[in-house]
Order: structure tokens, then sequence, then C-alpha cells
């Protein structure tokens, strides 16, 4: 091995060119389909949302060779712009995937890129599966080994993880050879690293656009990689690289190891509400408990919700996230989850409107709410965010709901026919019900699309 191949950017780019779409396991491309047409729900869902028309606002103000599709609105941009466009849409009602690591993370942004990408490039279906599986892979294994104790409280965005994962993906659909690829992990990662700060107190409307701006970030890495742009050779390791400067330690021996047959991307979690990660388990628990025991909410004295311990130590949790104000908030908020989910059964973009953000009943609810770390929950910490519900009422009775593993992790999936749904329920005033029913069919078929365009044609109103 010669010294250039010893640097860590170049394993990674040993790492990204080993995978195949050839030697994936069914099950892998199956999955990868499902997460797929989740995130194209997600796009969907999000496609209204405030976030989402300023970006395409900018975007059509940029202009861009017309080479990839902004979902539902059918314009052409170029693929960087397009990523933003449909990252956007993609994270705007946090109703995407996740996964927890050291730090936690929404690989599904992915999904934007690897569209972008593979359309200006005239490439099919199979490729965006690859693209897929790539960024999942180097995505998730950032999130397990690397950062002290991870990126997130050192004050970086978790999305920051991100700008690996999609220059990685975007440099595989270029067709990028290995020393363009190493440059592009290189100058991905020198220049998209950001500030955590936009998920505390009230969180801003640039929520939406955090992973979406990363991963354009790391598409354009690669565009210049392939022009012959250059990045640091200890981009990584270096005295001032990202290893000290943003992460603090990273395990570089795991991360670059080679693939020995698990997939990364079965390890990733669809969410059925439209709500921050760790408050999937608690709406759940706060939906069963009332559903299962036929309760009356207005008889409800108090209401205990137990989570691991980090889910009240996290980062982005703040004093703001018990009274708030705006949607980006209110889906951070425990409190406000599991008392509209409690109330109304639900907690998916409907639950989020000013009107239910400020009733009385909801605010009611609200008060009665405690929060409490249960160390049996944070020893599942972070393999699963378990959460329980313990409601007492008015004429003293007790009634507990415990959900270890949430719907939509790797231990309790969604079905085909829940993730069918929810892009049916996403794209509901969008698409019309034979529109709908075309994208699904389509989706479960990618692979054997050779004409990405043509796959982004049904996504069109």
């Amino acid at each position: 091995m010669s010294h250039l191949q010893e640097f860590v950017r170049n394993k990674l780019a040993d790492l990204i060119l080993s995978i195949r779409y050839e030697d994936l396991q069914p099950e892998v491309i199956r999955e990868t389909k499902r997460l797929v047409l989740d995130t194209l729900a997600c796009a969907c869902g999000g496609f209204s949302g405030g976030p989402s028309k300023i970006v395409r606002k900018t975007v059509q103000q940029l202009g861009g060779n017309p080479e990839s599709t902004v979902i539902v609105e059918g314009t052409r941009t170029s693929c960087a712009l397009a990523t933003l466009a449909n990252g956007t849409m993609i994270r705007y009602l946090d109703n995407n995937d996740y996964y927890s690591g050291r730090d936690p993370s929404h690989p599904s942004g992915n999904l934007a890129a690897a569209l972008a990408v593979a359309e200006r490039e005239k490439l099919g279906g199979a490729d965006v599966i690859l693209g897929m599986v790539i960024a999942y892979e180097i995505q998730i294994r950032l999130c397990d080994y690397a950062g002290s104790p991870n990126i997130w409280e050192r004050g970086w965005h978790h999305a920051t993880n991100m700008q690996f994962s999609s220059a990685a993906l975007a440099s595989r659909l270029l067709h990028l050879d290995h020393k363009a690829t190493a440059n592009a992990l290189a100058i991905a990662g020198s220049h998209n690293n950001t500030l955590a700060q936009s998920q505390r107190g009230n969180i801003p409307m640039m929520k939406a656009s955090a992973e979406a701006t990363i991963a354009k970030g790391g598409v354009e890495a690669a565009l210049l990689a392939m022009n012959g742009l250059t990045g640091p050779e200890e981009v990584f390791e270096g005295h001032m690289g990202w290893a000290r400067a943003v992460a603090g330690e990273v395990d570089f021996a795991a991360l670059t190891k080679p693939m020995a047959g698990h997939y990364r991307i079965l390890d990733a979690c669809m969410k059925p509400y439209a709500a921050e990660m760790m408050t999937q388990a608690p709406i759940q628990a706060a939906i069963d408990v009332v559903r299962e025991n036929n309760l009356d909410v207005s008889e409800i004295e108090k209401v205990v919700a137990r989570f691991h311990a980090y889910a009240l130590d996290k980062p982005s949790w703040d004093p703001k996230k018990l009274d708030p104000r705006d949607r980006e908030t209110a889906d951070h908020s425990f409190p406000y989850c599991i008392a509209v989910a409690m109330l109304e059964g639900d907690c998916g973009p409907e639950q989020f409107t000013p009107d239910k953000l400020f009733s009385p009943v909801v605010r009611d609810l609200m008060e009665r709410i405690e929060l409490v770390a249960d160390p049996g929950l944070t020893a599942l910490w972070p393999s699963s965010s378990g959460a329980a519900i313990v409601v007492i009422s008015r004429s003293g009775l007790r009634f507990e709901k415990v959900c270890k593993y949430p719907p939509g992790h790797p231990k309790n999936r969604l079905t085909d026919e829940q993730v069918e749904n929810k892009f049916r329920r996403l794209s509901r005033g969008l698409l019309t019900d034979r529109q709908a029913d075309r994208v699904i069919e389509a989706a479960w078929h990618i692979d054997e699309c050779s004409k990405l365009r043509d796959f982004m044609a049904g996504l069109i109103i």
C-alpha cells in the first residue's frame, strides 16, 4: 500500500468504490426501495411548507442548467440546486427517517442528492439504490465512530456528517476514480460543517434546509473534484483536520473497515409521526394508553412521561421546548407532541396548525405532563429511543404503556402497507389518487427504471 493510500480519505474512497450493486442482498434492495418511497412521501408532505417555498423561490432566482427535476413543481435546475430544493422538502415535516448512534442523523436527506445526480447523468433507478446504500453506509458509520462524545455536543449540527455521505454518493454516480473521490471527500469535509445552534431555543425555519444545504455542498464537492480541484490529503487526521477540529476523536479503523456483509442502511428507522426522532416512542405510548384503556382525556389528573436520560439532556432540549410558539419548535416539544397525540390519536402535519398549537385544551394538558428519566430505558439507548407514558386519572386510577421500540424501528418495522399509506396521506392534495398509485408502483420497481427522468416525471403535478 502506498503512502497516498494510507490517508483516511483514501481508505474511505476504497470503501466507497468497493460497494457494488451486484453484491447487494435482496433485503437491502427492498429496504432501500421502502426508504425511497417513505422519503418521497416526506418530500410531498413538505412541498407546501414555508421553508420549502422560500428555497424554491431562491432556486428559481438563481437559475441553473436544467439538469434535474424539482419534485412536484416540475421545474428543472442544476443538480446542486435540485438537491437543495428537494432536500428541504424532505426535511420540513420532520417525518423522514433517522438513526441514533453517538450522534443522531436523518440519512434520507441523501436521496435528494442521489435523485439529482442520477438524473443529471442520465442514470437509472438501480444507480439511485446504489448511491443510497453508499451514503447510508458512510453517514451511519460516522454517527457511530466519530465524536467526543459526539459532534452535536461539540456545537456542530449532526447534519455535518452528511457532507461526506453526499459527496460519496455523488462521486460514485459521477463515476469518479479513486483520486477524485478522495478529493471530493476532502473538499466537502473542509467546507460544509454547520452549527448546532439552529436547533436551540425557538427553532428557526432553516432547520428544514440544514441537511439539504450540506447535501448540496457534497454534490458540489464531487463536481469540483471531477473537474480537477484537490482537497487536503489529511482532511481527517491532520493537526488542523476534521477529527481534531470538529469531531474531537474518530475511530478511523472502524470508520474505514471493508464491508463484511451487513449494510448499515438496514439500521435506519422510519417515522410514522411528523415529529422529532425521540418523540416517536412517547407519541405511540400516549396514543396506545388512551386507546387501550378507553380513557377520557379530560379526566386525566397527571401524565408522567419516562425517557432515556439523553432525551432530556440532548443539545436541542431547552426550556423553549416546554412552551413552543411555532411548528419547528413544537415538533421538538415532548409535552406538546404527547398532549396532542393523547387528544387526537395522531401526530401528523394536521396536529401542528396554529389552532392546535395554541389550543387551550392542548396547553392545559401540557401543564399536567411531567418528564422524567428512566434507568431501564436509558440502558436501551442508543439502540432504541424508548419511552413510557403513565396516566393518573382524577379518580386515582393508574394506567401505563411502555414503547421500547417505536414503530419504524428495525425491530418494529412499518409494514409495506403503512409506508404506502404514508405516501398517499402526505401526497394528498398534490397528486391524484391515480398518480399516487403510479408513484408507489414505480418505487417498488425503481431498480427496473433505466431512465430516472421517467421516474421523476411521475412526481410532477
